[in-house]
């Protein structure tokens, strides 16, 4: 019963990060993902907001004798050491392919921003000329650098820049000093204008982080079925092996690699011309693709040689579905051609980890029981034998 208002809180601060941290268009997800990567790729920024800071308070010291900047400053180098940790965290979680703590990190963030505020309201409300124009100097500098460095979520930095902005705005409103009145209502326009250049700069991300994604789909897609092509499959194997090793071995987190090439097809390349044989290529994926599971990576490595990935698989579930992807390439295929025509599909298998923990061990594995698949009389799945690899 006591767990209900914790998950209430939760769910409340997981909605508020979800809409803050929103780009201002819906996006993609990866998009998304990639764009909140950003707000923690520009640690020098963050540093160079704390110096300033050390220097501002500072100067107040010397200038005033204030107390009120000591906390000041224990509170900026508590949160510089709080944000370069949850930066480092953030980090770690993205290696480990986790979600990182960002929420937390913008959090911290806000806060930052709003301790930064208060002290230059009290830079201001101090009455001295030089703090006054070194608090300016540092709000003018401190959006600035928000408008390019949190151009990825634009609501968190409409929300930092009101933070930092609005204390010292009124403070300049209400300074008996000559002139400051001036300063204070220059400021919304000020600030309405960084905005503008912040909507610029987030338009630009997603513009950059789109191509990023585009020219990488070319990279690693077969261009001619559309399917994830060996460049795609390297990585993959790396990432499920490097999982694997994390885990015990046996554990339910193995996998299965299936090997696989047509029987029949150079034949029919050579009857009826390679735009058919592409044709049959494209059909062939196609069904490939709809044969297995959701979960399970089917890629093109070349020529008529498919793999096929099947994460969380026992032995007895790659053999079944390896036969149901014989079966159904055995069906006729129409390719636009004077008659439908027929291929087989010879497959061999290797489960990681026990015939292998690498990408190579495994690929191998799974080769070699295709070349006994095709040796038994093709059309045929075997699976690897421990001795041969």
């Amino acid at each position: 019963m006591a767990k209900a208002p914790r998950n209430d809180r939760d769910n409340r601060a997981a909605r508020l990060f979800a809409w803050f941290s929103a780009p201002l268009r819906h996006q993609p997800a990866a998009i998304r993902a990639r764009l909140l990567e950003t707000t923690y790729d520009r640690k020098f920024a963050i540093l160079f907001a704390s110096l300033s800071v050390l220097i501002l308070a500072g100067t107040t010291i010397i200038l005033t004798g204030a107390w009120w900047p000591w906390l000041w400053i224990a509170a900026d180098l508590a949160l510089l050491a709080y944000r370069f940790t949850l930066i480092r965290r953030c980090e770690a979680a993205r290696q480990r392919g986790e979600d990182p703590p960002l929420g937390a990190l913008m959090a911290a963030g806000g806060t930052w921003s709003i301790i930064f505020g208060l002290g230059c309201f009290g830079c201001v409300a101090s009455e001295n000329l030089v703090l006054s124009v070194l608090a300016a100097l540092n709000v003018a500098g401190v959006i600035g650098v928000v408008s390019s460095r949190n151009a990825a979520t634009p609501r968190y930095a409409i929300l930092v820049m009101l933070a930092v902005v609005l204390p010292f705005m009124f403070g300049a409103l209400f300074s008996p000093s000559r002139g400051m009145m001036v300063v204070g209502l220059q400021l919304p326009f000020y600030v309405a204008g960084i905005i503008g250049v912040l909507v610029h700069n987030h338009a630009i991300s997603v513009r950059m982080i789109r191509a990023e994604f585009d020219n990488r789909d070319l990279a690693v897609r077969d261009a001619l079925t559309g399917l994830p092509n060996r460049i795609l499959l390297q990585e993959e194997l790396h990432r499920m092996c490097k999982r694997l090793a994390a885990r015990a071995a046996g554990s339910s987190q193995s996998f299965v690699v299936l090997s696989m090439d047509l029987d029949g097809f150079k034949h029919i390349n050579d009857s009826y011309g390679h735009a058919a044989g592409d044709r049959l290529l494209r059909r062939v994926g196609e069904r490939l693709t709809n044969t297995f599971r959701a979960t399970d990576m089917v890629f093109r490595i070349g020529g008529d040689e498919f793999i096929v990935l099947l994460p969380t698989t026992s032995e007895i579930e790659a053999a079944h579905l390896a036969r149901r992807a014989i079966e159904t390439i055995a069906e006729p295929f129409d390719i636009e051609v004077v008659t439908t025509v027929y291929v087989g599909l010879s497959i061999g298998s290797a489960r990681a980890p026990v015939d292998g923990d690498t990408p190579e061990g495994l690929l191998t594995c799974s080769d070699l029981a295709l070349y006994e698949a095709k040796r038994a009389g093709k059309g045929r799945h075997r699976a690897h034998l421990s001795n041969a690899c």
